[in-house]
């Protein structure tokens, strides 16, 4: 993820928070604690293969516009109005964080593959593949059909570009974010309380996937290639202290972490909801 400077909004100011993508390899160690460790009756290649078609014929969707409720501020506001500040700077590419009144982080935006900004949650477009038979397997497909790479090689030289949970499914490379959206979006489809996390991990910025399940959380790190197969289970995210999350979002929601970006608890009250977004409507 990358770094931008810009303008403001409604008071208005504009608060850049830059996550730069890193890492080429994840080194991991943890103590490996299950959800559900399921067997699936036949192989995912088949069902794998006919999603694969199927998008690539009628094109993913674009990330979706609408309209943001800044809660405990009584405030409405269209996605446009927030998203020409971010284009009125000019940026070829960009991640931006809006603040309220220089204080309440309500939201962030991101460039797009049609090289315009959109808020985060519109990258969340509502697309899963096929219906997976547990947990684990939306990952090991991830795995296997994805490749890691940096926005800057794809996109000659543009720093931050965002796919879609769609484009980023069918398309063949991708950074953090690009996996985190894809996961994230399909185990929302699957009834899973999951949501793309944003801060850094040992000291660069990432993108990664919290999944809230049975009281637990759970961290998934979705541009993970090796060891997803056979008896791999997903990590309580309470043992995975090199991440350090600083916003969380769902398809309709955006969470700030107002305590440490130290902690490893993605559910207590230092997460504090701050703006309700509305896909495909004009405000």
């Amino acid at each position: 993820m990358g770094r931008r400077r810009g303008g403001g909004w409604i008071t208005p100011l504009l608060v850049v928070v830059g996550l730069l993508a890193v890492l080429d390899q994840f080194a991991r160690s943890a103590v490996q604690v299950a959800v559900p460790d399921y067997a699936r009756d036949q192989p995912f290649a088949d069902d794998l293969d006919v999603a694969v078609q199927a998008l690539r014929a009628r094109g993913p969707k674009s990330a979706s516009d609408g309209w943001l409720e800044v809660l405990h501020s009584g405030r409405q506001v269209s996605a446009a109005d927030v998203l020409r500040i971010a284009g009125t700077q000019q940026q070829a590419s960009a991640f931006f964080t809006y603040d309220i009144d220089g204080r309440d982080r309500a939201t962030a935006s991101a460039m797009g593959t049609d090289w315009r900004h959109h808020i985060v949650n519109g990258y969340l477009v509502g697309y899963r593949p096929f219906e997976a038979a547990n947990v684990l397997e939306p990952l090991q497909v991830l795995a296997l059909r994805k490749r890691y790479q940096y926005d800057h090689l794809q996109y000659a030289g543009r720093q931050e570009v965002w796919q879609t949970s769609e484009q980023a499914f069918v398309a063949p490379k991708g950074d953090c974010e690009d996996h985190a959206l894809a996961l994230a979006d399909w185990l929302i489809e699957q009834g899973e309380d999951a949501r793309v996390v944003l801060g850094q991990y040992r000291g660069g910025g990432h993108a990664w996937v919290v999944l809230l399940r049975d009281g637990q959380a759970y961290l998934l790190e979705a541009t993970r290639k090796q060891g997803v197969t056979g008896r791999f289970r997903y990590p309580l995210a309470s043992l995975e202290t090199d991440y350090h999350p600083e916003m969380m979002f769902n398809r309709h929601s955006f969470w700030v972490n107002t305590g440490s970006r130290l902690t490893t608890d993605y559910q207590g009250a230092r997460w504090q909801r701050r703006s309700q977004f509305t896909p495909g409507t004009t405000f």
